[in-house]
């Protein structure tokens, strides 16, 4: 009798422990499936604060931008703005106790050897270093970076990369006078109505359909993964084009023949970040010529990937 009750009372206290794991186990789990809209929030005031100027919201993340005005460039015999294609950028993704940084710094070639060092002194990775163009007058590196932490110190150190360069860290609300009166219609009713039109620049972006995860996290689908496109007007009907497409190995060389099929020249084919899956390879392009055409080329590039359209 004695030994019979041992073997119960072991039993019970079996069963009593296993509920406890349970219990924890199911606590653990829940803690760790956090969703999207449990995610901590970035203090926008204070970086706005910081920066002296407003970051834009784009869904689930927030992005401040610096257009490289201090640079005339010129490519192919026209003057390319700013906003077409050499503007740097830092992103903001607010994570579930920090906040992760990645962007973009255009860069001359003599002020690329003081800010990698700086950077990687202060604990920023760098993700790629690479053309976008080709061709241009002066040449530009493009360099990406990232990094996880506080999000104020972490601009502190950004802002301290762009200080080593000549970027112009104010807005500058003052447009370039010009007598081109763009008719973008014919492009619109291609592309869609919802492109940003900002007078002689017209752009678009298109996410990938599929989930892009970086260290177990759903990166927001506008998060510097979408396919994207400037259209710069030179005339009325006329326009320069660059931009990049964002896709796995196995849309590349596809859309490769599609650009080439509608004379649209690709300018660098590369990385922008290291961590993502699935692996993503950044393809970036030029032309010039007649708006509608070049839009139309552009969507039959498109239709090679899976991106919303």
């Amino acid at each position: 009798m004695v030994i019979k009750n041992q073997i119960l009372y072991g039993l019970l206290f079996l069963f009593m422990f296993a509920g406890c794991t349970n219990t924890q186990n199911d606590t653990a789990t829940q803690q760790s499936t956090k969703t999207d809209a449990e995610e901590a929030t970035v203090d926008i005031k204070e970086l706005e604060n910081f920066w002296d100027q407003s970051l834009a919201d784009n869904d689930k993340f927030y992005k401040v931008t610096f257009p490289r005005t201090d640079i005339k460039l010129r490519l192919d015999g026209h003057k390319v703005l700013p906003g077409l294609a050499y503007t740097s950028w830092i992103a903001y993704w607010p994570m579930d106790d920090s906040t992760r940084i990645m962007g973009d710094m255009v860069l001359l070639d003599e002020e690329l050897p003081k800010v990698l060092p700086f950077l990687k002194s202060n604990g920023i990775q760098i993700t790629a270093i690479h053309n976008h163009l080709l061709r241009e007058t002066p040449r530009l590196m493009y360099m990406h970076f990232a990094g996880t932490g506080d999000a104020l110190e972490l601009t502190k150190i950004m802002k301290g990369a762009y200080e080593l360069t000549s970027t112009p860290l104010k807005e500058n609300n003052t447009s370039s006078k010009t007598t081109v009166n763009p008719n973008w219609e014919p492009v619109k009713k291609i592309l869609g109505k919802n492109g940003s039109d900002k007078g002689r620049i017209l752009k678009y972006s298109f996410p990938r359909k599929e989930n892009v995860r970086m260290r177990d996290n759903t990166m927001p689908a506008t998060f510097g993964i979408a396919t994207a496109i400037g259209f710069q007007a030179i005339s009325k009907d006329s326009a320069v084009i660059t931009g990049d497409f964002v896709m796995p190995k196995s849309e590349v060389n596809a859309v490769i023949n599609k650009l080439a099929k509608n004379n649209i020249e690709v300018t660098a084919l590369h990385n922008h970040m290291l961590h993502e899956e699935p692996r993503l390879f950044y393809m970036h392009f030029w032309a010039t010529g007649n708006a509608e055409n070049l839009a139309s080329g552009f969507k039959e590039a498109l239709k090679e990937t899976n991106s919303v359209q």
